[in-house]
Protein backbone atom coordinates (compact mmCIF):
# COMPACT_ATOMS: atom_id res chain seq x y z
CA UNK A 1 0.00 0.00 0.00
CA UNK A 2 1.59 3.49 -1.01
CA UNK A 3 0.28 7.32 0.01
CA UNK A 4 0.94 9.15 -3.04
CA UNK A 5 1.44 12.89 -2.04
CA UNK A 6 1.23 15.47 -4.79
CA UNK A 7 1.94 18.84 -3.88
CA UNK A 8 2.07 22.49 -4.52
CA UNK A 9 4.00 24.87 -2.32
CA UNK A 10 4.75 28.95 -3.35
CA UNK A 11 8.47 30.68 -3.33
CA UNK A 12 8.40 33.98 -2.18
CA UNK A 13 12.12 35.34 -3.18
CA UNK A 14 14.43 31.81 -2.64
CA UNK A 15 18.05 29.94 -3.91
CA UNK A 16 16.47 26.90 -3.09
CA UNK A 17 19.48 24.64 -4.77
CA UNK A 18 22.83 26.00 -6.15
CA UNK A 19 24.09 25.04 -9.35
CA UNK A 20 27.59 24.70 -10.41
CA UNK A 21 29.06 28.08 -11.63
CA UNK A 22 30.87 28.24 -14.65
CA UNK A 23 33.36 30.82 -12.92
CA UNK A 24 33.24 34.45 -12.57
CA UNK A 25 31.05 36.38 -9.88
CA UNK A 26 27.57 34.78 -10.32
CA UNK A 27 26.10 32.16 -8.64
CA UNK A 28 23.25 30.04 -10.59
CA UNK A 29 20.59 27.98 -9.29
CA UNK A 30 19.25 24.56 -10.92
CA UNK A 31 17.16 25.10 -13.96
CA UNK A 32 16.24 22.93 -16.97
CA UNK A 33 15.00 24.14 -20.16
CA UNK A 34 11.39 23.20 -21.83
CA UNK A 35 11.34 22.52 -25.93
CA UNK A 36 10.00 26.36 -26.03
CA UNK A 37 13.70 27.72 -24.30
CA UNK A 38 12.30 29.00 -21.21
CA UNK A 39 13.89 27.88 -17.87
CA UNK A 40 12.31 26.79 -14.96
CA UNK A 41 13.94 26.26 -11.18
CA UNK A 42 13.90 23.04 -9.50
CA UNK A 43 15.41 21.50 -6.36
CA UNK A 44 17.09 18.28 -7.19
CA UNK A 45 16.02 15.21 -5.09
CA UNK A 46 18.75 14.91 -3.45
CA UNK A 47 18.65 18.24 -2.25
CA UNK A 48 14.84 17.72 -1.14
CA UNK A 49 15.73 14.16 0.95
CA UNK A 50 18.37 15.95 2.77
CA UNK A 51 16.19 19.06 3.92
CA UNK A 52 13.26 16.01 5.08
CA UNK A 53 15.61 14.76 7.16
CA UNK A 54 16.63 17.73 8.53
CA UNK A 55 12.81 18.39 9.21
CA UNK A 56 12.44 14.97 10.86
CA UNK A 57 15.86 16.29 13.26
CA UNK A 58 13.89 19.35 14.08
CA UNK A 59 11.13 17.27 15.05
CA UNK A 60 13.13 15.51 17.76
CA UNK A 61 14.34 12.12 15.35
CA UNK A 62 17.53 10.32 14.76
CA UNK A 63 19.58 11.00 12.39
CA UNK A 64 22.58 8.94 11.65
CA UNK A 65 26.36 10.73 11.15
CA UNK A 66 28.53 10.24 8.41
CA UNK A 67 32.07 8.62 8.84
CA UNK A 68 35.23 9.64 7.17
CA UNK A 69 34.98 6.58 4.65
CA UNK A 70 31.36 8.54 3.33
CA UNK A 71 29.00 5.41 5.35
CA UNK A 72 26.38 5.92 7.98
CA UNK A 73 27.23 5.46 10.98
CA UNK A 74 26.39 6.03 14.75
CA UNK A 75 27.47 5.33 18.45
CA UNK A 76 27.38 2.65 20.47
CA UNK A 77 28.81 2.58 23.83
CA UNK A 78 30.48 5.59 23.09
CA UNK A 79 32.41 4.37 19.89
CA UNK A 80 31.18 4.66 16.20
CA UNK A 81 30.11 1.55 14.56
CA UNK A 82 31.34 0.05 10.99
CA UNK A 83 28.09 -0.67 9.44
CA UNK A 84 29.87 -1.17 5.96
CA UNK A 85 30.82 -4.52 7.92
CA UNK A 86 28.90 -4.78 10.92
CA UNK A 87 25.08 -4.26 9.53
CA UNK A 88 23.36 -7.34 10.59
CA UNK A 89 24.76 -6.65 14.60
CA UNK A 90 23.06 -3.76 14.58
CA UNK A 91 20.72 -3.66 12.42
CA UNK A 92 18.03 -3.53 15.35
CA UNK A 93 19.31 -0.11 17.17
CA UNK A 94 19.57 1.29 13.19
CA UNK A 95 15.75 0.24 12.23
CA UNK A 96 14.99 1.27 15.50
CA UNK A 97 16.61 4.77 16.64
CA UNK A 98 17.85 6.21 13.30
CA UNK A 99 14.72 7.17 11.11
CA UNK A 100 16.80 7.83 7.83
CA UNK A 101 18.17 4.29 7.71
CA UNK A 102 14.52 2.57 7.50
CA UNK A 103 13.00 5.71 5.06
CA UNK A 104 15.71 6.64 3.10
CA UNK A 105 17.41 3.21 2.58
CA UNK A 106 21.51 2.66 2.64
CA UNK A 107 23.95 1.03 0.78
CA UNK A 108 26.49 -0.64 2.39
CA UNK A 109 28.15 -2.85 -0.23
CA UNK A 110 29.78 -5.25 2.30
CA UNK A 111 27.07 -6.21 4.59
CA UNK A 112 23.55 -4.75 3.37
CA UNK A 113 21.43 -2.31 1.19
CA UNK A 114 18.43 -1.47 1.00
CA UNK A 115 15.52 0.32 -0.75
CA UNK A 116 14.37 3.59 0.17
CA UNK A 117 10.09 3.44 1.32
CA UNK A 118 10.41 7.28 0.56
CA UNK A 119 10.72 8.34 -2.80
CA UNK A 120 10.58 11.54 -3.93
CA UNK A 121 10.04 14.13 -7.61
CA UNK A 122 12.21 17.14 -7.75
CA UNK A 123 10.55 20.63 -6.77
CA UNK A 124 9.74 22.00 -10.00
CA UNK A 125 9.03 25.36 -11.03
CA UNK A 126 5.91 26.03 -12.53
CA UNK A 127 6.38 29.38 -13.98
CA UNK A 128 9.47 30.45 -15.93
CA UNK A 129 12.70 31.50 -14.30
CA UNK A 130 12.66 35.83 -14.73
CA UNK A 131 16.18 35.97 -15.09
CA UNK A 132 16.13 38.20 -11.42
CA UNK A 133 19.33 38.13 -9.27
CA UNK A 134 20.38 38.92 -5.54
CA UNK A 135 23.70 40.78 -4.73
CA UNK A 136 26.13 40.20 -2.00
CA UNK A 137 29.34 40.87 -1.15
CA UNK A 138 32.32 38.14 -1.21
CA UNK A 139 35.37 39.25 1.41
CA UNK A 140 38.49 39.02 -0.09
CA UNK A 141 41.49 37.13 1.63
CA UNK A 142 44.82 39.06 3.02
CA UNK A 143 45.69 42.77 3.28
CA UNK A 144 42.77 43.97 0.84
CA UNK A 145 39.77 44.20 3.56
CA UNK A 146 37.49 44.68 0.34
CA UNK A 147 34.47 42.78 -1.05
CA UNK A 148 33.73 41.59 -4.62
CA UNK A 149 30.05 42.09 -5.70
CA UNK A 150 28.69 38.57 -5.97
CA UNK A 151 25.39 38.39 -7.80
CA UNK A 152 22.97 35.41 -6.69
CA UNK A 153 20.38 34.24 -9.10
CA UNK A 154 16.94 34.20 -6.81
CA UNK A 155 13.45 32.71 -8.04
CA UNK A 156 11.15 34.89 -7.28
CA UNK A 157 6.98 34.94 -6.64
CA UNK A 158 6.72 31.60 -8.28
CA UNK A 159 5.07 28.30 -7.02
CA UNK A 160 6.46 24.69 -7.28
CA UNK A 161 5.33 21.28 -7.39
CA UNK A 162 6.73 18.07 -5.83
CA UNK A 163 5.40 14.42 -5.23
CA UNK A 164 5.92 12.19 -2.40
CA UNK A 165 5.59 8.29 -2.30
CA UNK A 166 5.34 6.53 0.66
CA UNK A 167 5.56 2.26 0.62
CA UNK A 168 3.92 1.80 3.67
CA UNK A 169 4.42 -1.53 3.87
CA UNK A 170 8.02 -0.96 3.67
CA UNK A 171 8.26 1.22 6.45
CA UNK A 172 10.05 -0.66 9.48
CA UNK A 173 11.50 -3.62 7.63
CA UNK A 174 13.81 -5.28 5.45
CA UNK A 175 13.05 -6.41 2.00
CA UNK A 176 15.05 -9.36 0.35
CA UNK A 177 15.98 -7.63 -3.02
CA UNK A 178 16.21 -10.86 -4.85
CA UNK A 179 13.24 -12.95 -3.30
CA UNK A 180 11.21 -9.82 -1.80
CA UNK A 181 11.07 -11.93 1.26
CA UNK A 182 10.60 -9.58 4.36
CA UNK A 183 11.76 -9.16 7.53
CA UNK A 184 9.61 -7.29 10.35
CA UNK A 185 12.00 -5.03 12.44
CA UNK A 186 9.76 -3.03 13.79
CA UNK A 187 6.14 -3.64 15.55
CA UNK A 188 2.62 -2.08 13.89
CA UNK A 189 2.69 0.31 16.52
CA UNK A 190 6.38 1.50 15.90
CA UNK A 191 5.55 1.67 12.42
CA UNK A 192 2.66 3.88 12.62
CA UNK A 193 4.77 6.51 14.81
CA UNK A 194 7.05 6.39 12.01
CA UNK A 195 4.98 7.00 9.30
CA UNK A 196 3.39 10.15 11.72
CA UNK A 197 6.90 11.58 11.75
CA UNK A 198 7.09 11.59 8.20
CA UNK A 199 4.00 13.05 7.58
CA UNK A 200 4.39 15.82 10.43
CA UNK A 201 7.99 16.59 8.50
CA UNK A 202 6.07 17.24 5.20
CA UNK A 203 3.50 19.23 7.09
CA UNK A 204 6.12 21.21 8.45
CA UNK A 205 8.59 20.85 5.76
CA UNK A 206 11.09 23.66 5.81
CA UNK A 207 15.02 24.17 3.94
CA UNK A 208 16.82 25.32 1.37
CA UNK A 209 20.06 26.91 0.23
CA UNK A 210 21.06 29.91 1.68
CA UNK A 211 18.06 30.55 4.79
CA UNK A 212 20.15 32.62 6.22
CA UNK A 213 18.84 35.37 3.84
CA UNK A 214 16.35 34.13 1.71
CA UNK A 215 14.49 31.73 4.17
CA UNK A 216 11.56 29.97 2.67
CA UNK A 217 9.25 27.69 3.91
CA UNK A 218 8.40 24.45 1.27
CA UNK A 219 5.06 23.05 3.28
CA UNK A 220 2.58 22.09 1.18
CA UNK A 221 0.10 24.88 0.06
CA UNK A 222 -2.20 22.46 -1.61
CA UNK A 223 -1.80 18.95 -1.73
CA UNK A 224 -3.40 15.62 -2.64
CA UNK A 225 -3.21 12.92 -0.84
CA UNK A 226 -4.17 9.09 -1.82
CA UNK A 227 -3.97 6.01 -0.70
CA UNK A 228 -3.20 3.63 -3.50
CA UNK A 229 -2.09 -0.22 -4.12
CA UNK A 230 0.71 0.86 -6.65
CA UNK A 231 3.26 3.15 -6.54
CA UNK A 232 2.34 5.86 -9.35
CA UNK A 233 2.43 9.09 -8.93
CA UNK A 234 -0.27 10.17 -11.28
CA UNK A 235 -0.54 13.83 -10.24
CA UNK A 236 2.58 14.77 -11.03
CA UNK A 237 1.41 15.93 -14.35
CA UNK A 238 -1.56 17.11 -13.49
CA UNK A 239 -0.57 19.96 -11.22
CA UNK A 240 -0.58 23.29 -13.30
CA UNK A 241 -0.57 26.87 -12.33
CA UNK A 242 -1.28 30.18 -14.98
CA UNK A 243 0.45 33.02 -14.82
CA UNK A 244 -2.79 34.76 -13.25
CA UNK A 245 -1.88 32.66 -10.18
CA UNK A 246 -5.00 30.08 -11.44
CA UNK A 247 -4.97 26.26 -10.30
CA UNK A 248 -5.92 24.28 -13.45
CA UNK A 249 -8.81 22.48 -12.03
CA UNK A 250 -9.86 20.27 -14.84
CA UNK A 251 -6.20 18.58 -15.20
CA UNK A 252 -6.33 17.33 -11.59
CA UNK A 253 -10.21 16.57 -11.94
CA UNK A 254 -8.95 13.92 -15.23
CA UNK A 255 -6.11 12.50 -13.66
CA UNK A 256 -8.58 11.38 -10.55
CA UNK A 257 -11.14 10.17 -12.82
CA UNK A 258 -8.84 7.73 -14.74
CA UNK A 259 -6.97 6.94 -10.95
CA UNK A 260 -7.92 4.04 -8.58
CA UNK A 261 -7.26 5.18 -5.06
CA UNK A 262 -8.64 4.00 -2.08
CA UNK A 263 -8.64 7.01 -0.11
CA UNK A 264 -8.57 10.69 -0.66
CA UNK A 265 -7.83 14.21 0.96
CA UNK A 266 -7.26 17.36 -0.73
CA UNK A 267 -5.96 20.31 1.51
CA UNK A 268 -5.93 24.07 0.69
CA UNK A 269 -3.88 27.13 1.84
CA UNK A 270 -6.00 30.12 2.12
CA UNK A 271 -4.63 33.09 0.11
CA UNK A 272 -2.38 30.97 -2.19
CA UNK A 273 -4.62 30.81 -5.68
CA UNK A 274 -6.86 33.69 -7.24
CA UNK A 275 -9.20 31.33 -7.82
CA UNK A 276 -9.69 29.73 -4.61
CA UNK A 277 -13.32 29.67 -4.36
CA UNK A 278 -13.92 28.08 -7.70
CA UNK A 279 -11.05 25.65 -6.13
CA UNK A 280 -13.75 24.78 -3.20
CA UNK A 281 -16.73 24.55 -4.92
CA UNK A 282 -15.52 21.65 -6.99
CA UNK A 283 -13.53 20.13 -5.00
CA UNK A 284 -13.72 19.10 -0.87
CA UNK A 285 -11.29 20.68 0.54
CA UNK A 286 -10.01 20.69 3.99
CA UNK A 287 -6.77 22.96 5.63
CA UNK A 288 -3.91 21.38 4.43
CA UNK A 289 -3.16 20.55 8.55
CA UNK A 290 -6.37 18.55 8.35
CA UNK A 291 -5.80 16.65 4.99
CA UNK A 292 -2.27 15.49 6.56
CA UNK A 293 -4.10 14.65 10.10
CA UNK A 294 -5.93 12.34 8.43
CA UNK A 295 -3.65 9.91 7.13
CA UNK A 296 -2.10 9.68 11.09
CA UNK A 297 -5.10 8.61 12.34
Amino acid sequence: MFLNIAYITKVNIASLNGAEGSGGNITPIKKVSSYSGDEYAYMSGQALRRYLKDTLMQLGAKITEIAEDGNATFKVNGKYVNLDKDFKKYKEIAFKEYVDLDLFGFMFPNSARRWSPVKVAPLLSMLPYKGEVDFLTRKQKGENKGGNIVQVEIDTMNFMRGNILVNLDQVGAIIDEYTYEKEEILTVEEKKKRINLLLDAIKYFNGGARTARNLEDLSPKFVVITKQKTGNPFLLNALKINDEYNLDIESIKDALKNAEYEDIKIGLAKGIFNNEDEIKKEFEVVTIKEAIDYFKE
